[in-house]
C-alpha cells in the first residue's frame, strides 16, 4: 500500500488500485453495474482518479456508451479532460490492463483505503473538538459517536444512487409479498386491528402511542415490546416514568396467569414466567429524566452490538433536551425530531408515547390537535395511535373495551380498531373475531 504524503501524518491509498477501477470500468460497462454501489468519486484519493470515476457514473447512469471516447467527451463538458491528463492517460489507463476481472477486489482495496482516511479524519474532528474545551462535553460525546456510527454504517451499506437500483429492491420486496401473502410487511405490533391498517411498523418510522391518563400507553407498549422480543427481534425499551422493576412485574403479567397484586406483594412466585422473559432479547433503561442525546447514544451502542429492531419511549413529555429552549413546545419538537431521525439512523421503529392534552376529554375519540405541547409530534410521526375508553364502567373483573384508531398513517389508510383490557394483569388482547386479518 502507498502513503501519500500528508501535513502530520500520510494517508493510506493504493493508487495501483484505483488505476485498476477505472480501467476495468473503460474496458468492460457491465463491470460498472457490479460495483456502482459499493465506492463513489469521493472514495478515489488521487483527484483525477476521482474526476475520472464521476465522469464514468455520470455516463453510466444516464445508460451511455462508456469507453475512453465517451469518457474522454464527458470530461471535456465538465471542463476536467485537461486536468486529469487528456485522453493520453485515459489510454494509458487501459493499455496497463488487459481484463476486468479482478474488479471486486481491487474495489474492495480502495473502498477499504477511503474508509481508513475516513476515521482519521473523524479521529482529527474529535480531537479538535476535544481541545477546544468545549462547555457541553455531553454534546461533544454525542457528536462523536454518531460520527463513529456514520462510519461504521457507511462501512456496512450500499449507497443506491441509481433508481434502477431501488426498483430492483422494490420489485423483490413485493415477490417476497407475493409468495407469502398472510405476512406483514413491517413489524408485526401482535394487535390484528393496528397490524390491519399498518401492514405492521416499517424501519424507519416514528410512531406515537396516544392517550389520557390511564387508559393503557404503557401496556399497550409493552405488549407490542413483548410481541416483538418474543419472535426474536431486540427490542430496547427505555421507561422514564417506571423502574425496571415495575416493568418487569408488567411483563411477567404477560407471560404468566397472576395478576399484578400477587406479583408485587410476593404472594406468588411465577417461575414459569420468568423463564419465558429470561431469553428475549428485550434490553431496559429506567434512568429518570433521560435526554434525547443520552437515549440516542445508548442506541447506538447497543445497535453496534446487534441490530435493534424496535426502540419504545416512555414518554415523550417526561424528556429533556440538554440545548437551552425558548419554550416547552420547541424542545418537544426537539425531541420528537431527533427520536424521527434516530429511526432513520439505526434503520429501526421507534414508538413514543404521548399525553393528550385536556381538550381530548376522557371519554371521546381525540384529535390530532388534542396531542400535548407540540404540533411537532403529529408533524414528525409516520403514525399516530390514539386510545380512549367509554365512560360506563364495567362489571368488576371483567375486560374493559377500550377503543383506538390509527388517526395519522403516512403510508397507509386510517380508521379504528377495538382491544380488550385485562386489568388484572395490565395487558391488551385481541377480540376474539376478527378473522381475515393477517397476523
Amino acid at each position: 500500500m502507498t502513503l501519500a504524503e500528508g501535513v502530520d501524518r500520510s494517508l493510506p491509498y493504493d493508487a495501483d488500485a484505483e488505476k485498476r477501477v477505472l480501467a476495468a470500468l473503460l474496458i468492460d460497462r457491465d463491470a460498472g453495474y457490479k460495483i456502482a454501489d459499493r465506492i463513489s468519486a469521493d472514495d478515489f484519493h488521487v483527484g483525477r482518479h476521482g474526476r475520472i470515476f464521476a465522469a464514468i457514473r455520470s455516463l453510466l447512469d444516464r445508460q451511455e456508451q462508456i469507453d475512453q471516447l465517451t469518457v474522454a467527451a464527458e470530461l471535456g463538458r465538465q471542463d476536467f479532460l485537461k486536468e486529469i491528463g487528456g485522453p493520453n492517460y485515459l489510454a494509458e489507463l487501459v493499455s496497463a490492463l488487459p481484463t476486468a476481472f479482478g474488479i471486486d477486489q481491487d474495489t474492495e482495496v480502495v473502498a477499504n483505503a477511503s474508509l481508513l482516511r475516513r476515521i482519521a479524519k473523524t479521529a482529527e474532528q474529535i480531537a479538535t473538538d476535544a481541545y477546544n474545551e468545549p462547555i457541553n462535553t455531553a454534546e461533544i460525546l454525542d457528536r462523536s459517536e454518531q460520527r463513529l456510527f456514520e462510519l461504521r454504517e457507511r462501512s456496512r451499506k450500499s449507497r443506491l444512487r441509481h433508481i434502477h437500483h431501488a426498483l430492483v429492491a422494490h420489485y423483490e420486496k413485493l415477490t417476497e409479498r407475493m409468495e407469502h401473502p398472510t405476512q406483514l410487511s413491517g413489524l408485526a405490533s401482535g394487535f390484528r386491528g393496528i397490524d390491519a391498517l399498518t401492514e405492521g411498523f416499517s424501519p424507519g418510522d416514528l410512531v406515537i402511542v396516544a392517550a389520557r391518563p390511564s387508559v393503557g400507553k404503557t401496556s399497550l407498549s409493552l405488549g407490542i415490546a413483548y410481541e416483538v422480543a418474543r419472535r426474536g427481534t431486540p427490542v430496547v425499551v427505555f421507561s422514564l416514568e417506571m423502574d425496571a422493576l415495575q416493568i418487569v412485574a408488567r411483563l411477567l403479567g404477560f407471560t404468566g396467569t397472576s395478576d399484578l397484586l400477587a406479583l408485587r406483594t410476593g404472594h406468588l412466585l411465577d417461575t414459569s414466567a420468568a423463564d419465558a422473559l429470561r431469553p428475549l432479547p428485550l434490553y431496559l433503561d429506567d434512568t429518570p429524566g433521560l435526554s434525547v442525546m443520552e437515549l440516542r447514544t445508548k442506541a447506538r451502542r447497543i445497535s453496534a452490538r446487534e441490530k435493534v429492531g424496535l426502540i419504545v419511549v416512555d414518554y415523550l413529555q417526561l424528556m429533556r433536551t440538554d440545548e437551552q429552549q425558548e419554550n416547552r413546545v420547541q424542545e418537544i419538537a426537539t425531541i420528537t425530531r431527533s427520536l424521527k431521525a434516530l429511526a432513520r439512523e439505526l434503520d429501526t421503529v421507534v414508538i413514543a408515547l404521548s399525553q393528550l392534552s385536556r381538550a381530548a376529554g376522557d371519554f371521546a375519540e381525540p384529535r390530532l390537535s388534542t396531542l400535548r405541547e407540540s404540533g411537532a409530534i403529529e408533524q414528525d410521526a409516520d403514525v399516530v395511535v390514539m386510545l380512549w375508553r367509554d365512560k360506563d364502567a364495567p362489571v368488576a373483573r371483567a375486560p374493559l373495551l377500550v377503543h383506538g384508531s390509527v388517526a395519522k398513517n403516512r403510508n397507509g389508510p386510517t380508521g379504528p380498531f377495538d382491544l380488550f383490557f385485562e386489568g388484572e394483569r395490565a395487558r391488551f388482547f385481541n377480540p376474539a373475531d376478527n378473522e381475515g386479518i393477517p397476523i
